[in-house]
């Protein structure tokens, strides 16, 4: 008995010591973790992650990781109605993807509008590569067979006499007096109605391209160069090439009425152009263009990007991924009603998803869609424009901007229920893509493309803050 007790006690001792030494444990760890928290980071240069946004924001900048994330909030918070989708990516890695809108998802298609005109110009490049067109050649060698007719020789005849044809109007074919210019030049400028300045926003419309007077520029004829080149109202210009017309310095007419002005000379947005290169393209194939668009989504593996001629309604029983185009009238979305034809098809009438749009610009820009002499004629600036981003200028189906040390190809798209832009920025290997069907009231142009402003401020800034952290690595 006596050794049972010895033993209890001894085993309570055991116990006691080792409940105060797991107390003692306890108490250590506690004092440990409290010194841990209290304790600032040793790394102070380095925010903690959820004020690094801040931070950066206050350079001018934002965290590369949540430029997908900061242009997602944009649009979301944005007071302009916004449907449509939205492709970000960066080495072909999405940032972001984003359908926002009823029945939008990332199967939708949309009118692309002046976004057309890039892969109308690329289609007209893979044919100089292959030597079916030539740049500098006149436009009516491929538009019209052979010689002048009689009726044409008479026609021009009498443009020389100073007569005037039944057809045409007298007024067109004289050069004005030194009276009538002196009049012009001191009276008013007429100019677009800014509810309709499809040449400042890319708009595109079926109807006659609308002109503005110019002291220099008097019935579409150059005085100064009126010698230089008669007017034929059964063709072109003689001096139109297919470079001016990429390069929107054609100042190409409808058929029947003079050029606008030399050719050469200026800058004027035009999207009868475009309709024209395809028109040449289909002389020099013998195919429909919607069918040359089709055969070279097929064989370039751009899949969703198709030409559909019709009303939005027939083509939807075609091609039911189409999204509903919707006019803003007021405070209400409408439907907009277009008809899509064969002339607005090269010019603005192509469809796409945002997908097949970033595929085709991601094969352009690395080479695969022409040779690297078209690419360089196609990304080279031919005229100074004005527009609603400053320092641009304009290529082949691109605007191209160089601003502080960055290269910028953009389009951007306007027609009766659609919006667009594209950019593309070269030594980041960046691409964005909005297709909209919502086309906002053109009565406030800033507040048209105030979201597209928005979204390509953010990845400037984002680019500009990334080139100047690698600089100072450097």
């Amino acid at each position: 008995m006596r050794l049972v007790r010895e033993m209890n006690v001894r085993l309570s001792v055991i116990q006691c010591s080792t409940s105060a030494y797991i107390r003692f444990l306890l108490a250590l760890s506690l004092i440990v973790l409290l010194n841990i928290l209290m304790v600032k980071p040793v790394f102070a240069d380095f925010p903690p992650l959820n004020n690094q946004q801040e931070a950066l924001k206050s350079q001018g900048g934002i965290a590369p990781k949540s430029l997908g994330a900061e242009i997602k909030d944009t649009i979301d918070n944005s007071l302009q109605p916004f449907s449509g989708s939205v492709l970000l990516l960066q080495n072909n890695e999405p940032l972001l993807k984003m359908n926002k809108g009823r029945g939008i998802n990332q199967r939708s298609s949309f009118i692309i509008a002046s976004l057309s005109k890039q892969i109308t110009a690329t289609l007209v490049l893979r044919a100089i590569d292959s030597g079916n067109l030539d740049l500098n050649t006149s436009i009516n060698s491929y538009l019209f067979d052979g010689p002048y007719t009689e009726t044409e020789l008479a026609d021009v005849e009498q443009a020389i006499e100073g007569g005037s044809s039944e057809e045409f109007d007298a007024k067109f074919e004289v050069a004005p007096t030194t009276e009538e210019v002196t009049k012009l030049s001191e009276a008013p400028s007429t100019k677009l109605n800014r509810s309709n300045d499809c040449a400042t926003i890319d708009c595109t419309t079926t109807e006659t391209d609308q002109t503005e007077v110019s002291p220099s520029i008097i019935y579409g004829i150059d005085t100064e160069a009126q010698s230089e080149s008669l007017f034929n109202p059964h063709r072109y210009n003689q001096k139109i090439t297919i470079h001016q017309l990429l390069s929107h310095t054609s100042g190409v007419s409808k058929l029947g009425t003079p050029n606008h002005f030399t050719p050469g000379n200026q800058f004027k947005y035009s999207n009868l152009g475009y309709s024209l290169l395809a028109e040449i393209l289909e002389k020099a194939y013998q195919q429909p263009f919607s069918e040359q668009i089709t055969r070279f989504a097929m064989e370039n593996g751009i899949s969703g990007l198709y030409a559909e001629v019709g009303t939005v309604d027939n083509i939807r029983q075609r091609a039911p991924s189409l999204a509903i185009g919707l006019n803003e009238v007021g405070n209400t979305l409408t439907p907009s009603n277009l008809e899509n034809t064969a002339d607005l098809l090269p010019a603005g009438g192509l469809i796409s998803t945002a997908k097949a749009f970033s595929t085709f610009q991601q094969k352009l820009h690395s080479g695969k869609l022409m040779t690297p002499k078209s690419y360089n004629l196609m990304t080279s600036s031919y005229s100074e424009i004005s527009f609603l981003w400053p320092d641009m200028s304009y290529g082949y189906g691109l605007r191209i901007n160089r601003e502080d040390g960055i290269t910028e190809y953009s389009h951007t798209g306007y027609i009766a229920g659609y919006m667009s832009m594209s950019l593309h920025y070269p030594e980041f290997n960046l691409d964005l893509i909005i297709l909209e069907n919502i086309s906002l009231n053109l009565n406030d142009l800033d507040r048209v493309f105030e979201l597209h402003n928005k979204v390509r401020t953010l990845i400037r800034q984002s680019l500009i803050a990334k080139q100047g952290h690698e600089s100072n690595e450097i």
